[in-house]
């Protein structure tokens, strides 16, 4: 993490200053002019403080739902999911999913007014361009988590959703919980499924869903560049994680399009 003291630092204005020490972010929102300050301010309205990052970017212990899921369901995304422990809504923090998604909505909200706030700056202050970054991490990372996470049921694969291949909680697949940012790979066949049964078509209308998170992509390729940061460390590591994670998902369905060029297109994310 470069200048980590620095990174949500006290502003020149004492009613900014005091309304972000004091953890105020409403006040501070309105209080703060400078495109860093009201990022900052966001950034805190979101959940992210670096002192959060630096203690929780591990993330919470893997629930047991979750360490002991079932085999058909693959190997489990758990980046979302430190992605709300570190802003404090994971489901070991908050046991409702229908609040859970209230605030992660809330928060991805949030994180999109901080990048929005740091964008101007980013070329000339490399604090600001990291905080962009994470801004855009945390967004991005959200997003998927409310593209992904919220069916009532996840798929075998993008063809075979009925019977025993469309698996559900009441079926006994215990970590389909919705809204706690752990990701299968039938999860997403799931959403795949849900946009029709041609594989083409359907691959298609999923990544056309996917436009968002693809623009976060080039964002966050753009902030890291600006802001000269390594993603080696353990608090800085999450960037990478998330862009690879997405990457691969994007790479997955493209794989699906069987050469079909406005698929592909849909499905092609420059910066990965």
């Amino acid at each position: 993490l470069i200048s980590c003291g620095d990174l949500q630092k006290p502003s020149s204005t004492s009613k900014c200053d005091d309304a972000l020490n004091a953890q105020n972010y409403d006040l501070a929102i309105t209080s703060c002019t400078s495109s860093k300050e009201k990022g900052d301010a966001y950034m805190g309205k979101a959940g992210f403080t670096v002192i959060n990052l630096i203690n929780n970017s591990s993330g919470e212990t893997q629930p047991d739902k979750i360490k002991n899921a079932d085999s058909k369901l693959g190997t489990v995304d758990s980046t979302g999911s430190k992605i709300m422990y570190i802003i404090g809504i994971a489901s070991s923090q908050i046991n409702s999913s229908s609040d859970r998604k209230t605030k992660l909505s809330s928060a991805k909200s949030a994180f999109d007014s901080a990048w929005a706030s740091y964008k101007g700056v980013i070329s000339s202050n490399k604090d600001a361009a990291l905080m962009y970054t994470y801004a855009n991490v945390f967004a991005m990372q959200l997003d998927q988590i409310n593209y992904y996470d919220g069916m009532a049921y996840a798929c075998k694969d993008a063809s075979n959703c009925s019977g025993d291949d469309k698996y559900t909680v009441a079926k006994g697949y215990n970590a389909l919980i919705n809204y706690d940012g752990y990701i299968f790979p039938q999860d997403q066949t799931g959403k795949q499924a849900s946009n029709g049964a041609n594989i083409i078509a359907s691959a298609t209308s999923t990544c056309t869903g996917l436009q968002s998170t693809i623009g976060y992509i080039t964002k966050i390729t753009d902030g890291l560049s600006k802001s000269g940061a390594s993603t080696s460390g353990s608090s800085t590591s999450i960037i990478s994680d998330s862009k690879t994670a997405v990457c691969s998902t994007l790479s997955t369905l493209k794989t699906a399009c069987s050469s079909n060029s406005s698929c592909e297109t849909a499905c092609t994310a420059s910066d990965c």
